[in-house]
């Protein structure tokens, strides 16, 4: 160091410190950490409604989200590491598909590994992928390639669980690039497997069988686990040896944080510990909570109605809150046993009510609604013919062109349909004409089918004949019979359709030939 470099540096200074020249000290603005932005409890109050009563997993949420943001991370590493230890049923792996909800739409957008599937060592190249000259090898993949082809990147890649392909597979229509991975029953694997996720959780990175390197920064790990709950509902249960009785106790949130703590020392080596990023204890739910956590799974079984019920058929279910009550009742106030509850006491019930068979069954637009008496070991349920809710922004939705997420949710439209095939009579029931025209031969064959399909199956009509003409002017005419209210709805709902009722001519009649 030269003389003057010594004598212009001031005694306090550091090597490799920059003096500070400025006259005054500049004047910091202390920031608030807890200050959320409206983007932040927004998510926070979305995450709220899947998952009840585990304010460490909410965190957790709130974390990858902030981590996923910061240019700053260390990308290095995986997004982030979390171990999730609770009773089973507790909706751990809940958290991963809230994640893979929030992030993507889907909660199945995510990667689900059963870590005891690989207690057998023999397993592992369902993870690490066949070497060379091994069946079920195949050459590494080109991601930029594989991007830019929807069509092969949409199809499985059976060489390895992990690879790059797979996980951005089941998310490839997210605008997200994060990927979710839940590791269940973490500790009950074997030793090969808990190896390869140690490579993973410190390089954030691993080379397969192939050679072929797969990337794992921008994925975040939930691995799910019971370590030591049954310490946990042994301590509750009390019990003891000869004259040394326990007696039954409720163990406090902190009891059971220390017996995992201790619990997780013994089973896993420091260098793995080191790598979770933090270790959550579930925490048992009070009854307040348990029965959010009733309405979340109600709702999501209203839910199924518009996601799986056949355009046409959906319907309206209200659950009324003695039922809710019911199903707690049943479920001995554990969310773990809801799932089975709703099955048993709802879903059964409402399956006979859906039966083709029956008398009684469930029409599209009718209003379901469950309740309980308070005194009987089952619900009841009651239909109200045509009185589901409506949507009055799918009025005079086109659906023949095709399923659309709109089209799914046509309840005003079925609502609509359901009421004028009640009031089909003998007597106003006609006979009518339905001709749709198209612009070339092709486009005529496709739209028939569609045609044929909506006027039988949703708007409850019954085609007497069918002529098309695969000749200029290329045209279809069904030949149908309904009411006037039903097919001036058909006319409302396809103006490209001309539909005119059949008359018949009259021939006058020789009383002397009857």
């Amino acid at each position: 160091m030269s003389k003057s470099t010594a004598k212009n540096r001031g005694r306090d200074d550091k090597p490799g410190e920059k003096r500070n020249t400025r006259k005054f000290e500049p004047v910091f603005e202390v920031v608030d950490l807890d200050d959320m932005s409206d983007a932040e409890i927004t998510f926070g109050e979305e995450f709220d409604k899947r998952l009840i009563g585990q304010p460490e997993a909410r965190q957790i949420a709130l974390d990858v989200r902030a981590r996923l943001r910061n240019p700053m991370r260390n990308k290095k590493h995986p997004l982030g590491i979390y171990y999730l230890v609770g009773k089973s049923r507790r909706g751990k792996s809940l958290l991963a598909q809230t994640l893979a909800y929030m992030f993507h739409g889907d909660e199945d957008a995510l990667t689900r590994i059963t870590s005891e599937d690989y207690y057998d060592d023999s397993q592992m190249m369902d993870l690490i992928g066949a070497p060379p000259k091994y069946v079920g090898y195949r050459k590494p993949v080109d991601m930029k390639a594989l991007l830019e082809d929807p069509g092969r990147l949409a199809q499985v890649d059976g060489y390895s669980k992990v690879t790059d392909w797979n996980r951005i597979r089941v998310r490839m229509h997210s605008g997200e690039v994060i990927d979710v991975v839940v590791l269940e029953e973490f500790s009950k694997s074997g030793p090969d497997f808990f190896k390869f996720w140690m490579e993973v959780f410190d390089k954030g990175r691993k080379a397969l069988g192939n050679g072929e390197m797969a990337n794992f920064q921008n994925t975040v790990f939930i691995l799910t686990d019971n370590l030591a709950m049954d310490q946990v509902e042994k301590e509750e249960k009390g019990g003891g040896i000869g004259f040394i009785k326990r007696e039954a106790k409720k163990l406090a949130h902190e009891e059971v944080v220390d017996i995992v703590k201790e619990a997780m020392t013994k089973r896993f080596p420091p260098e793995f510990r080191n790598r979770i990023d933090q270790v959550t204890v579930y925490r048992e739910l009070d009854r307040d909570q348990t029965m959010q956590v009733v309405d979340i799974q109600v709702a999501q079984f209203q839910d199924r109605i518009i996601d799986q019920m056949p355009r046409g058929d959906d319907f309206t279910l209200q659950v009324d809150r003695s039922a809710r009550e019911f199903l707690l009742k049943e479920a001995e106030e554990d969310v773990a046993n809801l799932k089975r509850t709703i099955m048993k006491h709802m879903e059964v019930p409402m399956g006979r009510m859906l039966d083709r068979d029956n008398p009684n069954k469930i029409l599209g637009g009718d209003l379901v609604r469950v309740t309980w008496d308070g005194k009987s070991n089952r619900l009841s349920f009651g239909i109200a013919r045509g009185e589901g809710d409506t949507d009055e922004n799918i009025e005079g939705l086109k659906t023949f062109l095709g399923d659309t997420p709109a089209s799914m949710k046509g309840v005003a439209l079925q609502r609509r349909i359901s009421k004028l095939r009640g009031a089909v009579t003998r007597e106003n029931l006609k006979e009518w004409t339905v001709v749709m025209k198209a612009d070339t031969q092709d486009d005529l064959a496709s739209e028939v089918g569609a045609i044929q399909h909506e006027l039988t199956n949703i708007y409850g009509l019954k085609i007497s004949n069918l002529l098309v003409a695969f000749e200029a002017p290329y045209q279809a005419t069904f030949y149908v019979r309904g009411s006037k209210e039903q097919m001036d709805m058909v006319a409302d709902q396809y103006p490209e359709l001309t539909v005119k009722e059949m008359t018949r001519a009259l021939v006058p009649v020789d009383p002397k030939k009857s």
